[in-house]
């Protein structure tokens, strides 16, 4: 089950069996069915997770509707980041999307395990750097690209988003309503 994880990281740095055996003591993993909750909004934020199958997504709810920040698909990591790492309420919730097979850790072995192991602690920090050259790509995106254009990175870069995900995310997630998305869908065939 920790095979991807572990995949990832050597992707990114060499690590040894000792390393492999820390990881694999600390992420804990767990199935989870399509629509659950994983964390919640007015709570601190429990784990990290890593996705090894299956759609998650962060929203939160406004006026009574659910604008999807983030949607992220294996291998990658997700949780309520600020809430996680500060131990403040957290304002937004995670949701599987579809069945998910996820491993997770909490802040307290994350923070041990970044201590034990000098690989994972740099990894963590790669992966941190990436997360935030990926999140002001993502801002500058929606200032600079049109709806269209935005729908049409997500087919080029994601396509398994497409097919897997649920267009009234989607549409959230680029900033549009789904009737819109679906306007651009239409254009974009014809």
């Amino acid at each position: 089950m920790h095979t991807k994880l572990l995949e990832l990281v050597e992707t990114i740095i060499t690590i040894d069996k000792s390393d492999e055996i820390l990881v694999e003591s600390f992420f804990e993993s767990i199935s989870c069915s399509k629509g659950e909750i994983l964390e919640k909004e007015n709570k601190v934020a429990q784990y990290l997770y890593f996705i090894n199958s299956g759609f998650i997504r962060v929203f939160y709810n406004q006026n009574g509707d659910q604008v999807t920040t983030h949607i992220n698909c294996p291998s990658g990591f997700i949780t309520s980041f600020n809430s996680f790492v500060t131990g403040i309420t957290a304002l937004d919730n995670i949701e599987c999307i579809t069945a998910c097979e996820v491993l997770r850790i909490t802040k307290k072995d994350f923070d041990i395990l970044c201590h034990k192991s000098q690989n994972w602690a740099d990894f963590a920090r790669i992966i941190y750097e990436k997360s935030l050259v990926y999140n002001e790509q993502r801002t500058n995106d929606i200032i600079a690209l049109s709806a269209e254009q935005r729908y049409l990175k997500i087919l080029k870069d994601y396509p398994a988003m497409i097919q897997n995900v649920p267009l009234q995310y989607i549409a959230s997630f680029i900033g549009i309503k789904p009737e819109s998305l679906s306007r651009i869908r239409k254009q974009i065939i014809s």
